[in-house]
């Protein structure tokens, strides 16, 4: 093999240390050295349950009928690895957008930001110092209100409550010795039952979270002996 021969194939093979050490022998099914790559140790998933209670600041109108409610921005700020386990933080906003319990019904929105969250998953054969990776998807989105209010009959839309209301507006209860305030509602002189149904500044929203995570590490890979093929496939 001449100078020029052996000055491409030591270029193509990249095993430039044999060929210093050998400088008139040819590279070709010489065995190469370790090679390290990315393995994955571990991958597992946990669903991450948020209770969130919303309150309207005072500078904005209650509640009439909530609209809608969603989950925006979440995102993940740190991934930790322990024994066996990866510790996951992050966070997310919370929008909700309502009709305002107003005589100009307008619309409005309130919004809960930087609303932060934890979750741990198993992951057996973890260990600190590994490289961990982590991505969380939106699963589920709810909301709940308290009873006795306009958003709450607005969402479940319950018929009897609907005339409830209708009859509490033509029987007002004037008289407090009949009302129970404990309870939020009075007799009229009708012998009506009725509730008190006051402006809503606050509901709950149910956040379903789902979590998932590997853990990575660097392996060395020997190849054990085995060469380069002196003859082409096909």
């Amino acid at each position: 093999m001449d100078d020029k021969s052996l000055r491409q194939t030591v270029s193509a093979s990249s095993v430039g240390t044999y060929a210093a050490v050998n400088p008139n022998a040819c590279t070709l099914g010489v065995q190469a050295g370790p090679i390290i790559v990315r393995q994955v140790i571990g991958e597992a998933e946990q669903q991450k349950v948020l209770d969130v209670n919303v309150v309207v600041p005072d500078e904005k109108p209650p509640i009439e009928q909530i609209v809608d409610v969603f989950v925006k921005d979440v995102e993940i700020n740190s991934v930790d690895v322990i024994p066996d386990k990866v510790i996951v933080r992050g966070e997310l906003e919370i929008k909700a957008i309502y009709v305002a319990d107003t005589p100009e019904m307008a619309v409005h929105a309130v919004e809960v930001r930087h609303y932060r969250w934890t979750q741990d998953i198993a992951i057996p054969g973890a260990r600190k110092g590994m490289d961990a990776d982590a991505s969380v998807v939106v699963e589920y989105v709810d909301f709940d209100v308290e009873e006795h209010t306009h958003a709450h009959r607005y969402k479940y839309g319950d018929m009897k409550k609907w005339h409830d209301d209708d009859c509490d507006d033509h029987h007002d209860c004037h008289d407090h010795d009949d009302c129970d305030d404990d309870h939020g509602h009075c007799d009229d002189d009708c012998g009506h039952h009725h509730h008190h149904h006051h402006h809503c500044r606050r509901f709950d929203v149910s956040v379903v979270l789902k979590i998932t995570a590997k853990v990575l590490a660097d392996r060395e890979v020997q190849f054990g002996g085995a060469t380069m093929p002196t003859v082409p496939k096909g």
